[in-house]
């Protein structure tokens, strides 16, 4: 029996323990043709060939929307908060948990879109999504880059209204796996059953995912026992034998890889769960009413860094190498998930049913409420 002292207890909704599992968001799944499920075992060289794939069906797409924000970027140029049509509230503050998801805010940063929308943007970095909310209630943050689970949480329980201001994140082959030491006994997802899996946040997006994941192998929520823990701690549990599997999200999953030799056992990716839309960037309702400008001004510069993180790999691998401390030869071979510059009703509300049908919401959520509609 495993070792479960490594479980950690944190009270709080939306995203915690270590990257943000907020570590997503292509069109909604319906209409698609499920894919096979995936192969044992993952390597390196594997999800290099997917990135790529990936990369280049995502410039194809989006390559034009990209060019088209890029020169009305540069038309635009800088505002100062004294000219006609500026931001009403010019230095803001974003607060966010370390992750390959933010890759939009922190381009609009380093590259200056921040700026040429007259915005000064302050990156806050927090350890927990937990006390984020909070925060902006309060007023000493004016932006959450997080996960749509919080925003959909927070504004079901009438804790705070939010608006998404834009979209941030969403699931891309091998982003987000299951993984095992390559001497364990687990040879297939179906003996996952019975075994201690780690997730960032046990009752949160990740165990969600996880339980949807096992469902095609026969397996229920109560079949497996989850062991809570922060990401980054994951490979090191795995490997000393404290758990059977980790739910582990990039560039944690590249780095178990190189440093464990870690295998997959299952890519979340796949059949009701690809594409999954993960994170985004909200703010309150009032403040949005109060801010227009602002928040139009924000929206504007993260998708066309959206819009860079989709098509731009260099840009998107040095940024992310920078932002999150890690080396380009991690950024370099990681998974890639995928940065819309849309998200409609539809996709959203996927958050808010996998809610409902794993118990985080006790009723149906019309999720438009967070769009504005």
């Amino acid at each position: 029996m495993p070792d479960k002292s490594c479980k950690i207890a944190q009270p709080g909704v939306g995203a915690r323990c270590g990257y943000a599992n907020t570590s997503y968001v292509p069109a909604a799944y319906a209409g698609r043709a499920v894919p096979a499920k995936p192969a044992m075992a993952g390597s390196i060289r594997r999800r290099r060939s997917w990135r790529r794939v990936l990369a280049a069906a995502v410039v194809t797409g989006i390559a034009v929307t990209a060019a088209a924000c890029g020169s009305s970027v540069n038309s635009t140029g800088a505002a100062g908060s004294g000219s006609p049509g500026a931001p009403e509230k010019p230095n803001i503050v974003v607060a966010t948990v370390p992750a390959e998801a933010n890759a939009g805010l922190y381009i609009a940063q380093a590259k200056g879109l921040f700026k040429k929308a007259g915005l000064h943007v302050k990156i806050e970095t927090v350890r927990s999504a937990q006390a984020v909310i909070p925060a902006m209630l309060h007023g000493t943050v004016d932006v959450d880059s997080g996960g749509y689970v919080t925003f959909i949480l927070a504004s079901a329980k009438g804790v705070a209204k939010m608006r998404i201001l834009a979209p941030g994140f969403a699931l891309g082959p091998h982003v987000n796996e299951i993984v095992v030491m390559p001497n364990s006994s687990i040879k297939s997802p179906a003996q996952l059953k019975g075994k201690t899996i780690s997730v960032n946040q046990v009752g949160g997006l990740s165990s969600d995912l996880l339980f949807t994941a096992l469902a095609p192998y026969g397996i229920t929520p109560a079949q497996v026992h989850l062991a809570e823990m922060p990401f980054p701690d994951m490979p090191a549990a795995l490997a000393a034998g404290k758990i059977d599997a980790a739910y582990v999200t990039e560039p944690v999953v590249t780095e178990a890889v190189k440093k464990y030799g870690v295998q997959q056992a299952v890519d979340i990716n796949f059949g009701a769960t690809q594409g999954f839309p993960l994170t985004g960037y909200a703010a309150l309702a009032s403040w949005v009413a109060k801010y227009p400008r602002t928040a139009a001004a924000f929206t504007k510069a993260i998708k066309q860094a959206n819009a860079i993180a989709a098509t731009n790999l260099s840009v998107l691998q040095t940024v992310l190498a920078k932002s999150l401390g890690i080396s380009t030869n991690i950024t370099g071979v990681m998974a890639n998930g995928t940065y819309p510059t849309t998200i409609t009703p539809a996709q959203l509300q996927r958050n808010a049913n996998m809610m409902r049908q794993f118990g985080q919401l006790k009723g149906p959520f019309d999720v438009k409420q967070l769009l504005g509609g």
